[in-house]
C-alpha cells in the first residue's frame, strides 16, 4: 500500500485505542498518552518501509535490489519484531527526555502498539498483488492477497469522521489534504461520472454529520469503515477467484491453472484486472483480460487502468471468449524449456524468477529480457525487467531465501 494509507491506518489504530481507554490517575496524562499511540500508529505503519533507503538507494540501487529487498526482511515477523521494539524504545527515551513517566500498564500499552502499528504494515501489504513473505525463516513463499489496488482512496475517505475529532490545526488541514486528494483521485480514475460524485459528497456528509460526534464515536466509525471496506474487497476477491476458475476450466480444458493474479480498480471491487496463469505439457501461457462481479465487462463500468501503453512482452491478441463477465485481450506463451534454460544459464534470471509471479522472456538483439507481466506498462526495461548479457551471467550480488512464485514451472 501506498504510505498515506499506511499513514491513515496507524492513525486510526492509535486514536481508537486511546479513545477506548479509561483514564488513569498515574503514568502519562490523556494527552500524553493519546499522542505517544499516535505517534507511535503513524511511524510504526511506516517504519518497513525503510528497506527502502538501501534497495532504491546507494546500497543496491538497481532493478534486482529493488525487487528482492524492498519487501523483504523487515516485512517478516522477526522484522516486525526488531522495528517494533526499537519504535517502543525511542517512545521510551522520548518520554524520558521530556520528564515523563509512564505506569508499568502503559508500558506494555505502548510496547503491544509498537508490535501493532508495525504489524498493520505488513497486513496491508499482504492485500494486494505484489506480495509479501511474512513467515521468513520458516516459510519462505510469497503470500497474496489479490483484493486491494496498491493505491485505494476509500482508506482515505474512511477517516472524514476523524477530521474534526483532531486536536492541532495542523492535522487537521493535513487530514482534509488527504480527503481532497482521494476524491479528485477516484473521480479522474472512474471518468468524473456522475455516480462516483456519490463519494465525495458522502466524505463531505461523514465531515458535517460527526462536528457533533464525540471523538471516540468518531474514531469508532473511521475504525468500521476501514474493516469494513477491506471485507468488501476480499469477499469480492474470493468470488471472482471462483468464477474465473471455473470459466477458464470450460474456455481453456487443455491448460493447467497454476495461478491468477487479480488486482481491482481503485474504489471498484466488482471489476478486476486478471492474469491468468496456466501451463499445458510443455508451454507456459499467461492470458490478460478483465473480470466484472457484476453483469458483463462492457456495461460494469470497467475502464483499463493502464490499457495504453505499449509492453516489452510480445502478446498476442486473444478472443474475448464467450463469457460476457471476463473479456480477455492478449496473452504471452512460452516453451517451458526456454524459461528452464534461462534459469539455469544466469544467476541474475534466477535472482529475478525469485520475484517475479508471472513471468516473460524475450529474445532481442541485444540478449534476452526477463520480466514479470504484472509490471510490464512500456515498450522498454521497466522496473520489473532485466536484460541478460552473455558477459553478466555470474554477475549476481543478491542472495536472498524467497521461493521462486513459478517455482512449479522451473522444475520438470
Amino acid at each position: 500500500m501506498d504510505n498515506l494509507t499506511h499513514s491513515l491506518v496507524g492513525l486510526v489504530a492509535g486514536e481508537l485505542i486511546a479513545r477506548t481507554l479509561r483514564p488513569t490517575a498515574v503514568g502519562l496524562s490523556d494527552g500524553t498518552r493519546r499522542v505517544a499511540l499516535i505517534s507511535i500508529g503513524v511511524l510504526g505503519g511506516n517504519l518497513p518501509d525503510g528497506d527502502l533507503a538501501w534497495s532504491m538507494g546507494a546500497v543496491t540501487g538497481d532493478t534486482l535490489g529493488y525487487l528482492l529487498e524492498h519487501r523483504g526482511y523487515t516485512h517478516t515477523l522477526p522484522g516486525v519484531g526488531l522495528l517494533a521494539a526499537g519504535l517502543f524504545a525511542a517512545t521510551l527515551g522520548v518520554l524520558r527526555w521530556r520528564g515523563q513517566r509512564e505506569s508499568v500498564a502503559e508500558r506494555w500499552l505502548l510496547a503491544a502498539m509498537a508490535v501493532l502499528a508495525v504489524l498493520l504494515h505488513v497486513a496491508m501489504d499482504g492485500l494486494n498483488s505484489y506480495g509479501v513473505h511474512p513467515f521468513w525463516p520458516w516459510n519462505n513463499r510469497w503470500f497474496y492477497g489479490d483484493a486491494v489496488f496498491i493505491i485505494e482512496p476509500l482508506y482515505w475517505l474512511a477517516t472524514a469522521p476523524l477530521l474534526l475529532a483532531l486536536h492541532t490545526l495542523r492535522a487537521r488541514l493535513l487530514l482534509g489534504l488527504a480527503l481532497l486528494v482521494g476524491s479528485v483521485a477516484l473521480l479522474i480514475v472512474h471518468g468524473f461520472a456522475w455516480l462516483w460524485w456519490t463519494l465525495p459528497l458522502g466524505t463531505a456528509a461523514l465531515v458535517w454529520f460527526s462536528r457533533r460526534w464525540s471523538a471516540r464515536r468518531a474514531v469508532l466509525t473511521s475504525a468500521a469503515l476501514m474493516v469494513t471496506i477491506t471485507g468488501a474487497f476480499i469477499a469480492a476477491s474470493l468470488l471472482a477467484t471462483t468464477r474465473i476458475d471455473a470459466i477458464a476450466g470450460r474456455q481453456f480444458p487443455g491448460f493447467e491453472t497454476l495461478d491468477r493474479v487479480l488486482s481491482p480498480l481503485p474504489v471498484q471491487p466488482l471489476c478486476w484486472d486478471v492474469l491468468l496463469v496456466q501451463r499445458s505439457a510443455e508451454t507456459y501461457v499467461v492470458r490478460r483480460g478483465q473480470f466484472a462481479l457484476s453483469g458483463s465487462v462492457a456495461t460494469a463500468s470497467c475502464p483499463r487502468l493502464f490499457g495504453s501503453a505499449a509492453n516489452t512482452a510480445p502478446l498476442q491478441v486473444l478472443e474475448a471468449g464467450p463469457d460476457p463477465a471476463l473479456a480477455w485481450r492478449d496473452e504471452f506463451s512460452l516453451p517451458l524449456a526456454t524459461l528452464r534454460g534461462l534459469a539455469a544459464q544466469d544467476c541474475r534470471a534466477g535472482e529475478l524468477l525469485q520475484f517475479a509471479r508471472a513471468p516473460f522472456a524475450v529474445e532481442t538483439a541485444a540478449g534476452w529480457v526477463l520480466g514479470d507481466l504484472r509490471f510490464d506498462r512500456e515498450p522498454g526495461l521497466g522496473m520489473a525487467e532485466l536484460l541478460l548479457r552473455a558477459d553478466d551471467a555470474d554477475d549476481c550480488h543478491y542472495h536472498v531465501p524467497w521461493l521462486p512464485p513459478r517455482a512449479d514451472l522451473l522444475t520438470p
